[in-house]
C-alpha cells in the first residue's frame, strides 16, 4: 500500500511539474523578427572611434540591445554576431576604401546578453580588440555587426538592422619598409648567419651572428634605401640565445648616416633582453632622419658552445619605431 501511494505522488509530481513547463511554454511571449534592435538613435547605423596601433592593449567595445516596445514580462536573450557580408553595404553607402577588420584583431567575450523582464535594454555585450600593430596606419576598418538571434531562434537577415563599428588608424608602430629593399652589412659573420638576417622579418628566428674568431665591440649596419624619420628602434635577440648558452647583449651604441661614411652619434644604451618579447626598445634623444644606421654591441654576456666561451653578438632584428 505504502508503494503504491509513493508511485502515485511520484506520478502526480512529474505530471505537475509537466503542466507546470508547458503552462510557462505557452505563456512565454514571442518576440517577432526585427522587434530588438542596438540600443543607439534610430537613424544611427555606424559607430566610430580612433585606434591606437602603436601598441597591443585589449579595447572593450560595450554593446547593448533594446526592444522597441516598452518592456517586456519575460526575460528575452539576445545574441550579436558579425556579419562580413555587409563591408560591400558599408562601401557603398560610405566609402570605397574601408577594409573589413581582420578576424585575428577581435573576439566577442560576451555576445549574448539578456534583457531582464520589466525592462527594454539588454546588459552589455562586450566586443574585445587586440593585436591592432598587425593593422595598417591610417585606414579605416569596418566590423559590420547584426542580430543574429533572439531567444535561441535565428532571425531573418533582412530585418535585422546592421550597425557598422568604425575604427580609424593612427600611424604605425613601425617604419613600413613596403616598396624598397632593406639591406645590411656586419664587421664580421659567424658562418652563415649573416648581416642580412638583422634585417628579415624574422625578429627571434633568423640572426646576424658575430665570427667567434672576433673580439667585441662587433656592429651591424642596416641600409634603408632611402632617407627614414624615426624615433627610436626595437632591438631583438634571437632565441638560440638561452640562459645556458649566454650570448645576452648588455649594452650597445647606436649611430645614422646619410651617406654611409659619415656617421653621428645617438648615444650608448644599456640593454636587457631577458623578457618575455626578447627585444630592448631604445628610444632616441629626438627623432631622426638617415638611410643608415649602425648598432654596435659593445658589451655582451659569454657565450658558450661545446664548453668553448665566445665574445659574440646577436642581432634577431632591427626594427625601427615611427
Amino acid at each position: 500500500m505504502k508503494i503504491s501511494k509513493f508511485y502515485i505522488l511520484a506520478i502526480c509530481s512529474i505530471l505537475m511539474l509537466y503542466l507546470s513547463c508547458k503552462k510557462d511554454k505557452v505563456a512565454r511571449e514571442i518576440l517577432p523578427d526585427g522587434s530588438v534592435t542596438f540600443d543607439l538613435p534610430a537613424a544611427s547605423d555606424v559607430v566610430t572611434r580612433a585606434l591606437d596601433i602603436k601598441n597591443i592593449a585589449v579595447v572593450s567595445i560595450e554593446i547593448k540591445a533594446i526592444l522597441k516596445v516598452n518592456s517586456s514580462a519575460d526575460v528575452h536573450y539576445v545574441t550579436f554576431a558579425p556579419d562580413t557580408s555587409k563591408i560591400g553595404d558599408y562601401r557603398a553607402k560610405y566609402g570605397s576604401n574601408a577594409l573589413l577588420l581582420p578576424t585575428t584583431t577581435y573576439l566577442f567575450y560576451k555576445p549574448t546578453v539578456a534583457i531582464a523582464a520589466g525592462t527594454n535594454v539588454s546588459e552589455t555585450a562586450v566586443l574585445n580588440l587586440g593585436f591592432q600593430t598587425n593593422l595598417k596606419k591610417f585606414s579605416t576598418y569596418v566590423l559590420p555587426l547584426t542580430i543574429t538571434a533572439i531567444d535561441g531562434q535565428n532571425q531573418d537577415p533582412k530585418k535585422s538592422k546592421v550597425v557598422y563599428y568604425v575604427f580609424n588608424t593612427g600611424d604605425a608602430l613601425y617604419v613600413d619598409h613596403t616598396g624598397f629593399t632593406l639591406t645590411a652589412a656586419a664587421s664580421s659573420t659567424g658562418g652563415v648567419n649573416v648581416a642580412g638576417r638583422a634585417v628579415d622579418a624574422n625578429t627571434t628566428g633568423t640572426y646576424w651572428l658575430s665570427a667567434t674568431t672576433a673580439s667585441l665591440p662587433q656592429f651591424v649596419t642596416a641600409d634603408f634605401a632611402r632617407d627614414v624619420t624615426f624615433s627610436g628602434l626595437d632591438y631583438f635577440i634571437p632565441t638560440a640565445v638561452t640562459p645556458t648558452t649566454g650570448g645576452y647583449t648588455t649594452s650597445a651604441k647606436i649611430e645614422t648616416s646619410s651617406n654611409g661614411t659619415t656617421w653621428t652619434d645617438k648615444g650608448t644604451y644599456a640593454v636587457d633582453v631577458t623578457n618575455a618579447a626578447r627585444k630592448q626598445t631604445i628610444n632616441l634623444p629626438a627623432p631622426t632622419t638617415a638611410r643608415y644606421l649602425r648598432f654596435t654591441i659593445l658589451t655582451a654576456t659569454p657565450f658558450v658552445q661545446s664548453g668553448t666561451s665566445y665574445s659574440v653578438g646577436f642581432v634577431g632584428g632591427i626594427v625601427l619605431r615611427n
